[in-house]
């Protein structure tokens, strides 16, 4: 049975689909050329760009803990997913406007294509929190082994039929696991995750699951009461749970909890700190505390309420792909 595609009005400029799902921000994304295709939201969805002002999606399965049930339904979670709510065009305006920096890099013919709208998804607390544990000093594609590792081991499997290059391919998909599922599997885990290759993340994984499991309340209330907190108060709170450190207590803050101003600060945007903005910087050969607040409040004064997005832009300009992606771009129009 095919499944029905549906459409949200949503410009190139307001969302590079490409780009946000690949630059780092979630790990359960795969790129299929024409389309990619992923789990979120306790559902499989299949998304692409239908054309210059429509984006595509289908659901190709839900998960037992997908609470939606209707197109209505996915199509407002996708949305929210998306943050469309927030006007990407005036603040890429306003950005350029006033930083030289940001505005050169969209000069070029491949700047437009791979950097333009761009914006940070909002992910589930409990799966970014297990995410960005298995981000520190890690890539993309190690880390997204990792997380769907932990899919695989302890969350929900579903087989999912799709057509690719006009052929019908059936794949496994695995949900999200839940802090039951995990602390189900809580014996084993640390031994577990050792095998599968998470080094010293399985102790951080295991600690914060069993944390996360004495609470005196629900993770949803947890969720609730980190969410009614200020941003330094609930990056205080997150930092005690293990394997989280600053910067990726920030990016929970900026990814989970809707704190759009935070800047996560890692090796790439020290670099790009000490090269184009604050270049005394250059001299030093670690990030330290107070260097690491120094970055984060010189952007937060630069790019106001949303400086973790402004922050996505420029983090994914140093990312490969997207650096080959520009190269191979500019190679065709020279071509051409």
């Amino acid at each position: 049975m095919t499944t029905p595609s549906n459409f949200i009005s949503c410009p190139k400029k307001e969302l590079n689909l490409r780009t946000v799902l690949l630059n780092g921000q979630s790990f359960r994304w795969t790129d299929n050329d024409s389309f990619i295709i992923g789990v979120a939201l306790n559902r499989v969805w299949k998304v692409w760009r239908e054309d210059d002002s429509r984006i595509g999606f289908e659901v190709l399965g839900r998960f037992p803990r997908c609470k939606a049930s209707k197109t209505e339904e996915d199509m407002e979670d996708l949305q929210n997913y998306f943050q469309l709510d927030v006007n990407l065009t005036d603040l890429y305006a306003q950005w350029k406007s006033m930083d030289s920096h940001f505005s050169s890099i969209f000069e070029s013919e491949s700047g437009h294509g791979c950097f333009e709208g761009i914006r940070i998804l909002k992910q589930p607390l409990f799966d970014t929190i297990y995410a960005f544990i298995c981000s520190t000093n890690n890539n993309i594609t190690r880390i997204s082994n990792m997380v769907n590792g932990l899919a695989l081991l302890y969350g929900d499997k579903m087989s999912v039929e799709f057509t690719k290059e006009g052929k019908n391919i059936t794949t496994e998909f695995y949900d999200f696991p839940s802090l039951e599922q995990f602390v189900k599997n809580l014996d084993l885990m640390e031994t577990t995750l050792r095998k599968r290759g998470f080094g010293y993340r399985a102790k951080y994984i295991f600690e914060t699951t069993k944390k996360l499991s004495l609470l005196k309340e629900s993770f949803e209330e947890f969720e609730t009461r980190l969410k009614s907190m200020d941003y330094s108060e609930a990056k205080m709170e997150i930092q005690k749970l293990d394997g989280i450190g600053p910067k990726v207590a920030d990016c929970i803050c900026l990814m989970a909890l809707g704190h759009n101003h935070v800047v996560p600060v890692d090796t790439h945007v020290f670099q790009i700190t000490a090269n184009h903005y604050l270049r005394d910087l250059k001299k030093n050969k670690t990030v330290t505390d107070a260097i690491y607040k120094r970055i984060g409040d010189f952007y937060t004064e630069r790019f106001g309420s949303h400086a973790g997005w402004a922050h996505s832009v420029l983090f994914s300009t140093r990312l490969k792909r997207f650096n080959e992606d520009s190269d191979d771009t500019t190679k065709k129009k020279k071509n051409k």
